[in-house]
């Protein structure tokens, strides 16, 4: 049976997952999967630069995590989903006569493209209003690209995310990483035993996945955020987490000696 870490944040962004599970990673051997990330071009650009060199959007948090894992799987399996926003043309919409504050208001109109496997739809809806760099474009050449009105179905996500996790689950025990605040990054997770972390600055909270699975199936919508769990269950451990600069950060053995507590928590309850 897989064992299995889930990672979940407390806030939308900066929460500290990918922080801790670097050392979880590196010092009990767990194999890394994301099954679901993101980010944007402008927001993101050294990332977006990265993405360029591999020619595969991808997420950054899995780079960081793939570096410290021993473990021969593509990128594309430790991490099925990707999704790559841009940014509205100002200029455009300003020459248009487009209203900057409806423009502005389109946030889920600048998805610019998924990517499932390798394959990537890239959306021509309202292109015009798009602020697109060519040569960002070529992240995508690793990659089939299909040119798509709209979104993959929420089924068509959980196949991509089922089939790379049969191939990642039989690697030994897996840190699974959700996607921002959300409490279940795909329904997949919940089956199997293990440890929930819900990270936030300072504080891991440590639930068993079990426990943690009832309460989502009971009470979480498909896209529900991890608080609307936690006012329901309670932790088995409430680790303090000390605040840690970018040079011990980038450093897995540094991180695992700030972190043992968190490590010593869950290592006992695999």
């Amino acid at each position: 049976m897989t064992h299995v870490v889930l990672v979940v944040g407390l806030l939308e962004t900066d929460s500290g997952k990918t922080t801790a599970a670097l050392p979880l990673v590196s010092a009990l051997d767990l194999v890394p999967f994301k099954p679901r990330s993101g980010h944007n071009i402008w927001l993101h650009y050294d990332h977006t630069c990265r993405c360029v060199d591999l020619g595969l959007p991808v997420s950054r948090d899995v780079l960081k995590l793939a570096k410290v894992a021993e473990v021969d799987l593509p990128l594309v399996t430790l991490n099925p989903v990707h999704r790559v926003w841009t940014s509205p043309d100002v200029g455009v919409a300003v020459n248009s006569n487009v209203s900057l504050r409806y423009l502005s208001a389109q946030i889920d109109a600048y998805v610019l493209m998924d990517r499932l496997d390798e394959t990537v739809f890239l959306y021509t809806e309202g292109t015009e209003l798009r602020y697109v760099p060519d040569e960002t474009m070529e992240m995508t050449r690793e990659c089939e690209v299909k040119e798509v009105r709209e979104e993959p179905a929420p089924e068509e996500l959980c196949r991509t995310i089922d089939k790379a996790w049969s191939r990642v689950r039989k690697e030994g025990p897996v840190l699974v990483e959700s996607l921002n605040n959300l409490a279940v990054p795909w329904p997949g997770v919940l089956k199997y035993d293990g440890v929930a972390v819900a990270v936030g600055p300072g504080t891991a909270l440590v639930y068993d996945l079990r426990d943690y699975a009832r309460a989502a199936e009971t009470l979480a919508g498909p896209e529900a955020v991890t608080l609307s769990l936690l006012e329901v269950l309670e932790p088995l451990e409430v680790v303090r987490l000390p605040p840690v600069d970018k040079t011990r950060r980038s450093d897995p053995r540094k991180l695992e000696e700030e972190y043992r507590e968190l490590i010593g928590a869950v290592q006992e309850r695999l």
